[in-house]
């Protein structure tokens, strides 16, 4: 579990899925594989990077997988900034023999696997990354961004994949199992706020998932068709 008492200050911890990709479009497990954003893809990203124009962001970290660097240029240019950099950890986990395959042929090419997967995740899964990995990748990544917000850069932005996203919410909830799994579509927005004080005699502290799988675009649409139906 990250111990975030350790930091003090306000800020904030972003992390956006990349838009959709012509993988996702496919229906494709993709793991490791590259994969560009579709067309669709290209919009969702922009819609994102809209929001987050208003966020003062200091710093963009993105895995060095096509569909989530792609978003992430996206994001940084329409927010003008050239603080960008690829990071390994934000990589999606590892799919295994699964990889650059649809659901169905999973099911025709490993129907045993494929049963296995069903109760134990990819912890079954040949080749693919296991908890104790992506749970020490996931650590290490929060580890990371706790230095460089002591450095001083207070507004983040990370743009990774739904599977390393899972683990970089769940750790810090002290949860390290497969399931439950939290909603997590294309360019769906999570956010951790914090609010520290740390003083000798009189210290307090606050952190928060503030979203989960957020779509400005879709709340905005919500506020939109309520408006009109009074």
């Amino acid at each position: 579990m990250i111990d975030f008492k350790i930091i003090g200050g306000r800020g904030n911890f972003y992390f956006l899925r990349h838009g959709e990709s012509d993988g996702n479009n496919a229906l494709i497990i993709q793991g490791h594989r590259d994969y560009p954003l579709s067309k669709r893809g290209i919009i969702e990203s922009q819609q994102a990077g809209l929001w987050f124009k208003e966020k003062n962001i200091d710093l963009i970290l993105h895995s060095p997988l096509a569909r989530a660097k792609q978003t992430a240029l996206i994001v940084a240019d329409q927010l003008g900034t050239d603080f960008i950099q690829n990071h390994e950890d934000l990589k999606e986990l590892d799919t295994g023999i699964f990889t650059g395959m649809t659901r169905r042929e999973v099911q025709e090419k490993f129907p045993g696997e494929w049963k296995a997967f069903q109760q134990e995740s990819w912890e079954s899964v040949p080749q693919a990354e296991r908890i104790c990995d992506i749970t020490q990748r996931a650590e290490r990544y929060w580890e990371y961004l706790i230095g460089i917000f002591k450095d001083g850069k207070r507004n983040i932005l990370s743009v990774t994949h739904s599977g390393i996203l899972q683990w970089l919410i769940k750790i810090t909830l002290g949860h390290e199992n497969w399931m439950p799994l939290f909603p997590m579509s294309n360019c769906g927005i999570c956010h951790l706020s914090l609010n520290n004080r740390i003083e000798e005699r009189n210290s307090s502290y606050y952190y928060e998932w503030t979203h989960i799988n957020f779509h400005p675009s879709i709340e905005k649409e919500k506020e939109d068709s309520l408006f009109l139906s009074n």
